[in-house]
């Protein structure tokens, strides 16, 4: 997750317009979604890890951490609807399923990973603050882009805390065996919910300190959104949409 923020805010494309991100991916995830040809789905998987690569400048270690977790449930599924199981008597019988579901478990599988890229591509380059604030444009209740906004913070408390009290007990070898792994982890988490809290409460006293009236404003460091770069956006998925229905 951290990663995830750490690309989000120093992406080479950081300073575009979140409007113009979230316009690609919701583009190729709606193409890919309505697409069903093999080879659509392999040039959407590959063009936008090349986006995220070349043209943002996110390091492919990033990208394969942030995609670790979503491919490894791809594949968990894909592999259990490649067999089928059946009980002969009471013991279970293993077979490959018939050759027509296992092409379709292997095309779900590669448009979910396209899906997936697309959805990478937005989180990767854009900061959550960045989607709030368009959203907040396109008429988002102000109280609830807060709510999240605050949620998301307290994320990262919860994990500074976590990491400082996980620091702490390795520098007191409580981690040295496993009676005391438990019993050290056992005090990091009975000690967690009080000192989030306790943080949570300066995060208060410091906005309010700073005048808070209710809402959370930010500064915008993004250009504002260029005409021609969303018409060259809106051709591009114009073109491959058109493509996806010629194809099928």
């Amino acid at each position: 997750m951290r990663a995830i923020d750490r690309s989000a805010q120093t992406n080479r494309w950081r300073h575009h317009a979140a409007g113009e991100k979230v316009m690609l991916s919701l583009g190729i995830m709606i193409i890919s979604l309505s697409s069903t040809n093999w080879g659509l789905q392999l040039a959407t998987l590959v063009s936008m890890v090349v986006l995220m690569v070349v043209g943002a400048g996110i390091s492919c270690r990033d990208v394969g951490r942030a995609a670790r977790v979503p491919v490894l449930f791809i594949a968990t599924g894909t592999f259990a609807q490649l067999f089928s199981v059946s009980l002969e008597g009471y013991v279970p019988s293993f077979a490959l399923s018939p050759e027509a579901a296992v092409h379709q478990a292997l095309f779900v599988a590669l448009r979910s990973a396209a899906c997936i890229s697309a959805l990478l591509f937005l989180a990767l380059t854009t900061p959550l603050s960045s989607i709030l604030q368009l959203m907040q444009r396109m008429g988002l209740n102000a109280e609830i882009s807060d709510i999240a906004m605050v949620m998301f913070r307290i994320i990262w408390v919860l994990l500074d805390c976590l990491d400082a009290g996980r620091q702490s007990l390795e520098a007191r070898l409580g981690y040295s065996g496993n009676r005391r792994l438990l019993k050290s982890n056992g005090l990091l988490l009975a000690s967690l919910l009080p000192r989030v809290f306790a943080r949570a409460r300066r995060m208060e006293t410091g906005l309010a300190a700073r005048g808070y009236t209710g809402r959370l404003d930010f500064i915008s460091i993004e250009r504002p959104a260029s005409h021609a770069r969303l018409l060259l956006i809106g051709t591009l998925l114009a073109l491959l949409f058109a493509l996806t229905w010629w194809l099928g």
